[in-house]
């Protein structure tokens, strides 16, 4: 069984068509979305209605929450987003399709989660920047990590792997990155990246796929300036515009 992941879409459908077709070639089982397909981004209710039909399974992200719940505890920017984004899906079927989302699912043996299985809904899996961090995360997995081995995880918009003997990054920028890792009886969080709007220094789309014993990490270049150019005719604050362009 292949199945790819995908997560924060955050509205932004040139980067998830391009994402789709790349999946396509890959000849995947099933498709399955980590949350925040909304949010950001210039065309949410497009993502939404090309994620219910491609994705096997879709949980709820804070972006989806907050369209629902209000977005009290978003930073300003954000919450213009949101506001924008709200008044996009007023619609009685979109609004009765994001309250049946929930964040978090066992699924074939895993765990997915948006944010982390501490709190599936908001919480961060970052990388360490201290060894106190890096032990928090490895108490995580022995502890945490009851009944299955692996949690895929989005919320963060980095694609990494966080392990008990440390941190893995795929394509890290050398001639060859390594982008395919094999798990088998190994406890990890997998961070699948961003589709719509990536934090890790690297523009392009991510993307995952895994057959049961491996992970593989995927990226997909995209025509970024349509989306910039949309965001900016929508009266989207700049920054997330700007933000595409860099990957941060």
């Amino acid at each position: 069984m292949k199945t790819a992941f995908v997560s924060d879409i955050h509205g932004n459908l040139t980067a998830l068509e391009a994402v789709l077709a790349d999946i396509d070639l890959h000849k995947v089982d099933e498709i399955v979305c980590l949350g925040d397909t909304v949010g950001y981004g210039p065309q949410p209710r497009e993502c939404l209605a090309l994620v219910r039909k491609r994705c096997n399974l879709v949980l709820m992200g804070n972006h989806e929450n907050a369209v629902l719940n209000g977005a009290e505890h978003f930073t300003p920017l954000a919450r213009i987003a949101i506001d924008w984004t709200s008044q996009q899906l007023r619609d009685p079927d979109i609004l009765r399709y994001l309250s049946s989302l929930r964040p978090a699912k066992k699924y074939r043996g895993a765990l997915l989660v948006h944010g982390s299985v501490r709190d599936p809904l908001f919480d961060y899996v970052r990388e360490a920047d201290s060894p106190w961090m890096f032990y928090r995360l490895v108490q995580t997995l022995r502890e945490d990590f009851k009944g299955f081995e692996l949690c895929f995880v989005g919320h963060n918009h980095r694609a990494f792997l966080g392990t008990e003997v440390g941190y893995i990054f795929p394509h890290s920028g050398d001639d060859s990155p390594r982008t395919k890792f094999h798990l088998e009886n190994q406890k990890a969080y997998v961070s699948i990246g961003s589709v719509g709007q990536p934090r890790d220094g690297d523009r392009r789309a991510s993307w995952v796929l895994y057959d049961g014993e491996s992970v593989e990490f995927h990226r997909v270049e995209y025509d970024r300036q349509i989306t910039v150019d949309l965001i900016h005719e929508a009266g989207l604050p700049e920054f997330l515009a700007d933000r595409l362009l860099y990957g941060e």
